[in-house]
């Protein structure tokens, strides 16, 4: 039986291939080819996964809850016996078993990773052909740094594009890639094309992978619209690594994962686009990197095409702008990760989230410009006009955690224009905050209620916590539980508990024990008999004087 492999390279069409193989299985079937199933319906990456050194570490065996080496013995001990009865059951008239994944690009990339693949292989194939398209790097480049961001990855595009658009990362160095894939399954099972659509059989290139697995089938295959791997705009691609960054991929627990999960996909269905792209510099310095090796691919598969790429053209990057649709996004993944976050949202976390997310959008647009002259609004200004009340609203929203951010964020709906009443009085206010942070800071000590029913309780928590996070807090947790108490009487007297209880206590900022205790009043533990107790906090300045 024939294997035909087809690895798939990064930004060559494996999306679309994939699923033009998975619809049209039942006529591949028909004419004698097989398209597998058991290592994934459309993308066969258990097969990848399976040949991996057994210290190898890899998002397949994240995701399926994989963790130990003991299960992922268990996992290829249940792999095998699925494989093996899917081939062993295929009907008499099929003489062919296609295989895609791009994971055989990404992850097989050593000698004793490919050695495994062979001898995997090799125990069921009599004739294993490999099918590989190949683009040019920097064009790669872009492409791949969306799918290092979906992958978990943090660094910013131009740190990306310093550390892994290099020779040395087997990745982009197709030569020393087609030699390892040459060196067990030998040069002649290669069958290696240019991804350029004037290349293309008809000038497509699902029929021109077609014709790599039989000509007589052009023209018998349904042909649905070609899905491409889509990537992220710029602002999508800030998004997605500050989620990253606030929930890394291989420490977060399983709930931070879930929210993880659910804030990219939010992003990657409402920010699809071209992203992030090279200097004409950076371009032309990929470019010459790859010459030598690049030239070695063209002389062993491409004799009569030379260059194998043509030199990038000169290209003018689009300068960032920001617009309605990119904040309703960013609000979108801020309220979900406020609603369904274990602590990002209730402690310093806070602070912590809003830098992750506008230092990355800083990375794309120079956010933080801070200058007073109106003059330079039209030249500076990179957002669209009607995101100013969006603006002024995510200002509104973090003036209590991060004033300084809060200014950023009022100053450019003020540069944009935005006529609201109290953008002025917020911009002044935020000033004298960042000159003078001595507003006055008070403690609320809460005296729980006595004596109150579940229903009660659970009435109490559903409104207490609104209240709380809504609170002034200068820095810390908008609530901080007592766990338990003890009272020193004398050097050996030491007593549990305390002579009055308390559930917890609060820091906020009020400009007056007038304002703190209207905030107070408000507090729902005092609707179901509590107390809230004030006390005003002298500074240190204070104290002193």
């Amino acid at each position: 039986m024939k294997a035909i492999v087809h690895i798939g390279t990064e930004k060559t069409g494996t999306t679309s291939i994939q699923e033009f193989l998975y619809q049209n299985r039942k006529k591949l079937s028909v004419a004698g080819f097989h398209f597998l199933q058991s290592a994934g319906k459309r993308n066969n990456r258990a097969i990848p996964a399976y040949c991996l050194g057994e210290t190898s570490p890899d998002d397949y065996f994240r995701s399926h809850g994989i963790r130990t080496q003991q299960e992922r013995q268990a996992f290829k001990k249940k792999f095998l016996k699925t494989f093996d009865a899917e081939i062993r059951t295929l009907p008499q008239h099929i003489t062919t078993v296609i295989i895609s994944s791009e994971h055989f690009h990404s992850r097989i990339t050593t000698d004793s990773e490919i050695n495994n693949l062979s001898n995997f292989f090799s125990g069921y194939f009599d004739e294993v052909k490999i099918v590989c398209y190949l683009r040019e790097q920097a064009t790669t480049c872009q492409s791949y740094y969306s799918t290092i961001l979906r992958n978990g990855g943090t660094q910013s595009f131009s740190e990306f594009l310093e550390k892994h658009c290099e020779p040395q990362n087997i990745y982009f160095n197709y030569n020393a890639m087609l030699t390892n894939w040459a060196r067990y399954f030998g040069v002649e099972s290669l069958d290696i094309s240019l991804f350029f659509r004037e290349r293309f059989l008809n000038g497509s290139l699902l029929d021109d992978f077609t014709a790599k697995i039989d000509p007589a089938l052009i023209g018998t295959l349904s042909k649905t619209a070609e899905i491409q791997n889509q990537s992220l705009t710029p602002f999508g691609q800030a998004l997605s690594r500050a989620v990253n960054m606030i929930f890394p991929m291989h420490t977060s627990p399983s709930e931070d994962t879930a929210i993880r999960d659910r804030c990219k996909e939010i992003i990657r269905h409402r920010l699809p686009g071209t992203g992030q792209q090279p200097s004409s510099e950076e371009r032309m310095s990929i470019y010459s990197s790859f010459i030598e090796s690049n030239t070695l691919v063209q002389q062993k598969f491409f004799p009569t095409v030379n260059p194998l790429f043509e030199s990038p053209d000169e290209v003018v990057i689009p300068r960032v702008s920001i617009d309605q649709a990119d904040l309703d996004v960013l609000i979108a993944v801020l309220d979900l990760i406020a609603k369904q976050g274990r602590d990002q949202f209730l402690e310093s976390g806070y602070g912590r989230v809003c830098t992750f997310f506008f230092s990355c959008i800083n990375e794309i647009t120079n956010l933080a410009i801070s200058t007073d002259d109106k003059n330079e609004k039209e030249d500076n200004a990179l957002f669209m006009e009607n995101c100013g009340y969006s603006l002024r609203e995510l200002a509104l929203r973090v003036e209590r955690r991060d004033v300084r951010l809060a200014h950023i964020l009022m100053n450019l709906a003020d540069r944009m224009g935005l006529d609201a009443p109290d953008v002025t009085d917020k911009l002044i206010e935020y000033k004298k905050r960042i000159a003078s942070p001595s507003i006055p800071k008070f403690m609320f000590m809460y005296r729980p209620a006595a004596n109150l029913s579940e229903p009660q309780k659970k009435e109490l928590g559903e409104r207490l916590r609104p209240w709380v996070l809504a609170l002034p807090v200068p820095v810390g947790a908008f609530f901080t539980p007592i766990e338990s108490t003890k009272v020193l009487a004398n050097e050996s007297a030491l007593y549990d508990g305390a002579s009055v209880s308390y559930d917890g206590y609060s820091l906020i900022e009020a400009n007056s024990v007038a304002d703190a205790c209207a905030i107070a009043k408000r507090c729902p533990l005092i609707a179901f008999g509590g107390k809230v107790e004030v006390l005003q906090l002298a500074s240190v300045g204070d104290q002193n004087s």
